[in-house]
């Protein structure tokens, strides 16, 4: 009921808006529901709206976007995520014989501008862009498990200072059509003035080739995209006397993308292919830990614990292997004169290969001896399926055009294989261990569970009901 009343309001917004001052008005509401199990959960939910004024040359836009994102995964530590915002934007346009710009800037803040070359035939056309601010990316929490654990709850804030820049040429001759694009994201360590943050370190390349090809009546494009992602990524705890880092995560990522589409009168197809590799590094010196909760403790609690304290640290290194295959196509139909109706069907299939490799060393110092184990596990996800698409538009053209759409999408799988093996775990070579005691409950080994099999009966039943989006958008132009 809440959500209506959200969606109701932006619509009535951006109406009002439209027709007090512009000539395009439009707003948007949509969802995302991907899971909802007992130590995984994702969904995603954004309305906006957006106002715009033409004259001659020149041209004024705003909008407001009202975005949340909540994520968890639970694994010793539950690790939650979660991103309000509302962002609002303004934004001057102008074009002209052979040059076009547009600066717009935002509430995070950020500020981002583009200035484009295009001869008049244009058949070249090159465009530069420059952006930077600071992102608000949320906030992460880690909850323990175990409840009678020190330390309850370490919750973070994380904002990324950014500075994008990029280049990107397209050619057009006759039928064909080339583009070339890449950019690069960096961004830059800041403290803030809190007790808790994140603070990053990252360097990001994409680069991108596309081409596309004009037939009589239909349009056949491809295209490849490479991504390169270096992050470092530090937890840090700032009192008035220091500053203590209980993370510390360095982070490389690869991703490889091929896109091939055809579009033909009211049918589109489409092919991808997607490989993703990443990898996690520790470090084993002191301080530079994955994980090191203690280090979030205030002084205060530190010494009042004395000798009962209890210090747990982890070093994780972890490879991610995921490769993709997704196509489909998707049908419209254009009915109706005075109100135009488009109904629009979408059956898309999708495979999918990933794997995580996770090596975790343990480190618990009580007092003044130190044990570590070690705990090895491998996750395997394989998974076949589709995903439903459903879309309706109805349309009134005439001096004010008005354009309503709405749209759901469903996932439907047919076989998902998960497997979780989690190998025995052992007393590390060389760690101390008091007299008769070992910092684990059995000195030796410890023997992890597995979990393996198809879970077609159960995980398959969730992600029907819960892998699903849906979209409402209005449009006024006059």
């Amino acid at each position: 009921m809440r959500s209506s009343k959200k969606i109701s309001l932006v619509i009535g917004l951006a109406a009002n808006l439209s027709f007090a001052a512009s000539n395009s008005g439009l707003a948007d509401c949509g969802g995302l529901f991907l899971l909802h199990l007992s130590d995984k959960q994702f969904s995603a939910q954004s309305c906006s709206i957006r106002d715009s004024l033409k004259i001659d040359n020149y041209g004024v836009y705003a909008s407001f976007q009202h975005s949340a994102i909540q994520g968890r995964y639970t694994d010793e530590w539950s690790i939650k995520g979660k991103n309000t915002q509302n962002i609002v934007t303004a934004g001057f346009e102008g074009n002209y014989k052979y040059i076009s710009f547009d600066v717009n800037v935002n509430s995070y803040p950020a500020a981002m501008a583009t200035l484009s070359y295009h001869p008049k035939d244009s058949l070249f056309k090159v465009k530069a862009t420059l952006a930077g601010g600071a992102i608000e990316l949320g906030n992460i929490s880690w909850i323990p498990d175990d409840k009678t654990q020190i330390v309850n709850s370490i919750s973070a804030n994380w904002t990324s200072h950014v500075l994008y820049g990029g280049l990107s040429a397209e050619y057009n001759i006759a039928a064909h059509h080339i583009n070339l694009s890449g950019g690069y994201l960096k961004t830059i360590p800041h403290n803030p003035d809190k007790d808790y943050y994140v603070r990053d370190s990252a360097g990001v390349l994409i680069m991108n080739a596309n081409y596309g090809y004009d037939f009589h009546n239909s349009r056949l494009d491809a295209s490849y995209t490479f991504a390169n992602a270096n992050a470092t990524l530090y937890g840090i705890y700032h009192n008035e006397e220091s500053r203590k880092r209980f993370m510390y995560m360095p982070l490389d990522a690869t991703l490889h993308k091929l896109n091939a589409r055809w579009e033909w009168e009211k049918i589109r197809t489409r092919l991808e292919y997607l490989h993703l590799a990443g990898r996690l590094s520790s470090n084993p010196n002191r301080f530079y830990e994955t994980l090191a909760p203690n280090r979030a403790l205030p002084a205060s609690v530190i010494k009042g614990l004395s000798f009962a304290f209890l210090q747990k640290t982890f070093r994780v290194d972890a490879d991610l292997s995921t490769t993709a295959l997704l196509g489909g196509g998707s049908y419209r139909w254009n009915l109706g004169k005075r109100y135009i109706f488009t109904p629009n069907i979408g059956l898309d299939f999708f495979g999918i290969k990933g794997d995580l490799d996770i090596d975790k060393t343990i480190e618990t110092t009580r007092l003044a001896t130190i044990n570590s184990y070690k705990e090895k596990t491998f996750r395997e996800l394989s998974a076949i399926g589709t995903v439903l698409t459903l879309e309706c538009e109805v349309r009134k053209e005439g001096p004010i055009s008005l354009a309503l759409v709405y749209g759901v999408s469903q996932i439907i799988p047919f076989y998902i294989d998960y497997k979780d093996q989690n190998s025995n775990k052992s007393t590390e070579p060389g760690t101390t261990t008091p007299s008769g005691q070992s910092g684990n409950s059995q000195p030796g080994t410890q023997a992890g569970k597995d979990k393996a099999g198809s879970l077609e009966g159960g995980l398959s039943d969730l992600l029907f009901r819960n892998g699903f989006a849906t979209h409402l958008g209005i449009s006024v132009r006059f």
